[in-house]
């Protein structure tokens, strides 16, 4: 949201490191809490290790952006995923109102994360993948034209 509202990235991190770096520049150096929430001792390490930048106040970052869109950035940009802004919270904001149709929304089911790190051989994953498309079944919404 933050690059289309600008036109240009808003992170232009060169690596993953250099990334979490120019994000901070904006957040700010995450809280001890949120660092005590890593599971990685060397992330946590890492992090600590930065030196403290204060949060960016977005209202100057984005002036000559619409306040409320700013608002749902203050909300989307969060480090700490447990206090950023689903996507249903952030659709709720008053600057996202005039395009919303609430009777047609619908919420995505959350991600099921258990097989993300499994090390499983290929036949069983090429298996799984058959299964999960012969499983599938989209939602058929009957929508109303829109005026795009």
């Amino acid at each position: 949201m933050a690059e289309m509202l600008q036109g240009k990235p808003l992170f232009k991190g060169s690596d993953h490191l250099d990334q979490l770096t120019e994000i901070m520049k904006i957040t700010g150096t995450p809280t001890q809490d949120f660092i005590s929430k890593l599971q990685s001792d060397d992330a946590k390490s890492y992090i600590k290790s930065l030196p403290k930048v204060e949060k960016k106040d977005l209202q100057g970052v984005f002036s000559k952006v619409n306040p409320q869109a700013v608002s749902v950035l203050e909300r989307m940009l969060l480090l700490d995923p447990e206090s950023r802004a689903t996507a249903a919270e952030a659709l709720s904001l008053p600057y996202f109102s005039e395009f919303r149709e609430p009777e047609e929304e619908t919420e995505a089911q959350l991600y099921d994360h258990s097989l993300d790190n499994t090390d499983l051989p290929l036949d069983q994953w090429k298996r799984h993948t058959f299964t999960e498309i012969l499983s599938f079944k989209p939602v058929v919404l009957e929508s109303r034209e829109t005026a795009l």
